[in-house]
């Protein structure tokens, strides 16, 4: 069967055509040296794995990144080519961080192929479950991004692992989706979506079904490998009906073409035809043919190919030499074992049953009932596993978007809101604006003032913790490491990693053009692993309009609201929406967490801390709390 054979070379160009969507952009302007793009052409043009992984990781870590796309490109590379050194740990770490990035950049093509680079990894390692998950969520959010093509081919990959577990109505169904998404142009997606099909109906026992439908697979065969694949398929059907003279006819004109195929697909073609030879006359000698086939298969690896030579092997010697035909189902059950096939292993022990003398047979027997037991519990398990991935992940973005309107409804509400306090109080501020200029003007330069000393000293502290006390703390760990017990350098390694916390937590804040940039990576850093951040707005927002010590506030303010995430709520969503509104900006956070109570809240530091610095600006700061049902915060500063 080939039913993800696409997938594995798929894989393997992926990075490929990422740089040949990419072309017509460096076509006009020169890839400069020790640039990131630079190292990821040469990651491209690596013929080794080892040698690639250094390129693209040398690109990500060692040069100027040109831009994002660029930067989630070495991501990619870098996990294309754990990948392909089967190192599968580091693979899953680097698409998670693939995935965050994404997010932080609003790119949701990628933040979807790193989904996709999951899915194909635990197929690698056969978590079909986890296979399935990842495809599902890739294909969700290529769809939110309009790309159905892509959508379809993540389709497929679901399809596959429902087929993977036995799920044979699933996967058509499935397959039968992707079909509908698909683009026209994507033949070879459209060849494997009727393969997943045909092999479902075969496995349920529609011959004719499959026949139709591995015919239309071969009607989108893209080359001579594909083409003898379906038609050997096709054949394998028409013996299972038992119409063995077309079977054979078709075997035969496969195996006169098999030279342009490997030899592992030319001893499959040999197998089968001499096996269906032997199934229409008992009489014909076809065992010179079934032991090439089994040799090659042996010489080359074939351990799937494996198995159906010793059950073909095994069922010719049944009524020619018993001990022969045991010998083979032997192999069959150990080969079977070794590839954690049960149905396969299934067959050997039937065959077994028939061949092995009365004292062996109780246990056979008993080993066959419970793996019998064992299969049906799985497929059972296969079918409700597939829809339960699919209702969690469903409510999950119904939950996601639910957060969101409500964000939104409380946005509109306080527009309202503000619209009404503003028609009431523009007369009396006309009043009171003359007169109260020149008075505003000097405390506002005085609190501008206050400020950025706060600010300055913070900074000041933040340096001394880090080149004093955090310094002499590394010194002192350094020069006690060989004789001070392990659990006193662990504590003193709490220590210093506390006291760069702290520092970190109050360096120096830009508040130039890459202000933004900076806000969001703190607010992503903060976040805890299983907590997902929406962030709506930020980029409409004209951040040139607010001044130095504002942007400063705002940051510290934000900063704090997420570090009690982190510590207290629990949360795994978190949902913060940016908007400008009437010469004001208005910053509306909501969590999932687990609340607290509002006399709670008010009697912390940190709420107190925030509300000092929201009204040094003359700004607004209220919050919404029950135990249970998350917090909701909402700021608003004068521009």
């Amino acid at each position: 069967m080939q039913i993800s054979k696409y997938f594995l070379s798929y894989l393997c160009i992926c990075l490929s055509l990422i740089a040949c969507a990419q072309a017509s952009e460096n076509s006009s302007e020169e890839i400069k040296p020790s640039s990131g793009e630079y190292y990821f052409q040469q990651g491209l043009k690596s013929k080794l794995p080892a040698e690639m992984l250094a390129n693209f990781k040398y690109g990500l870590y060692s040069s100027r990144i040109d831009n994002d796309t660029v930067h989630l490109k070495l991501f990619d590379g870098v996990i294309y080519s754990y990948n392909q050194l089967r190192y599968y740990d580091s693979s899953l770490v680097y698409s998670s961080r693939m995935i965050n990035q994404s997010r932080i950049y609003g790119n949701m093509h990628f933040e979807a192929m790193g989904f996709y680079r999951k899915a194909i990894i635990h197929r690698s390692i056969n978590n079909y479950k986890e296979y399935f998950r990842n495809a599902f969520i890739s294909r969700e959010l290529h769809l939110a991004d309009g790309d159905s093509s892509r959508a379809g081919q993540r389709t497929i990959e679901m399809a596959n692992a429902q087929s993977r577990l036995t799920d044979y109505t699933g996967a058509q169904q499935t397959a039968a989706e992707a079909l509908r998404l698909l683009d026209p142009i994507d033949s070879t997606y459209f060849s494997t979506a009727y393969n997943i099909i045909a092999t479902a109906y075969r496995n349920q026992g529609f011959q004719s079904d499959a026949i139709r439908e591995w015919r239309n697979a071969l009607a989108f065969a893209a080359n001579i490998k594909d083409s003898l694949s379906n038609l050997n398929n096709i054949a394998l059907s028409l013996q299972d009906q038992k119409n063995y003279d077309e079977a054979i006819a078709v075997f035969e004109s496969i195996l006169r073409r098999s030279d342009s195929t490997n030899i592992l697909s030319k001893a499959r073609f040999l197998d089968n035809l001499a096996y269906t030879r032997w199934l229409q006359d008992s009489t014909v000698n076809v065992e010179d043919d079934l032991l090439e086939a089994r040799n090659i298969r042996l010489l080359n690896n074939g351990k799937n190919g494996l198995l159906a030579s010793y059950d073909h092997l095994a069922n010719y010697y049944r009524n020619k030499d018993e001990n022969i035909s045991k010998l083979y189902a032997d192999s069959l059950l150990i080969t079977a074992s070794q590839l954690n096939s049960k149905t396969s292993q299934l067959n050997a022990i039937e065959k077994l049953i028939q061949l092995s003398p009365l004292e062996a047979v109780k246990e056979l027997s008993a080993s066959y009932i419970q793996l019998s037991d064992s299969i049906r519990l799985e497929n059972a398990q296969a079918k409700n596993m597939f829809a339960k991935i699919t209702y969690d992940e469903e409510q999950k973005q119904k939950e996601i978007q639910q957060l969101e309107n409500r964000t939104a409804l409380q946005t509109i509400e306080k527009e309202q809101l503000q619209d009404q306090v503003i028609i009431l109080s523009l007369g009396g501020l006309l009043v009171l604006v003359s007169g109260g200029f020149g008075f505003y003007y000097l405390r506002q330069r005085h609190s501008r003032e206050k400020i950025r000393e706060a600010h300055r000293t913070e900074s000041r502290i933040s340096k001394k913790i880090h080149d004093e006390l955090a310094n002499d703390v590394y010194h002192v760990m350094s020069g006690m490491n060989t004789i001070a017990p392990n659990e006193l350098m662990d504590k003193l390694e709490h220590i210093y990693n506390r006291t760069r916390n702290i520092s970190r937590e109050n360096s120096n804040i830009p508040v130039g053009e890459d202000y933004l940039p900076h806000l969001l990576s703190t607010l992503s850093s903060g976040l805890p692993a299983e907590a997902r951040l929406i962030l709506k707005g930020e980029e409409q927002v004209n951040w040139y309009n607010l001044g130095t010590e504002k942007k400063i506030i705002l940051y510290r303010v934000l900063q704090e609201i997420m570090v009690n995430m982190k510590k207290h709520s629990k949360a795994t969503l978190v949902a913060i929406v940016f908007s400008e509104e009437h010469n004001s900006l208005q910053i509306q956070y909501s969590d999932n967490g687990i609340g607290t109570s509002s006399q709670n809240l008010k009697t912390g530091n940190g709420m107190r801390n925030m509300e000092n610095r929201i009204l040094s600006i003359k700004g607004k700061l209220n919050f919404e709390t029950e135990p249970d049902k998350g917090l909701k915060i909402s700021i608003q500063i004068p521009t």
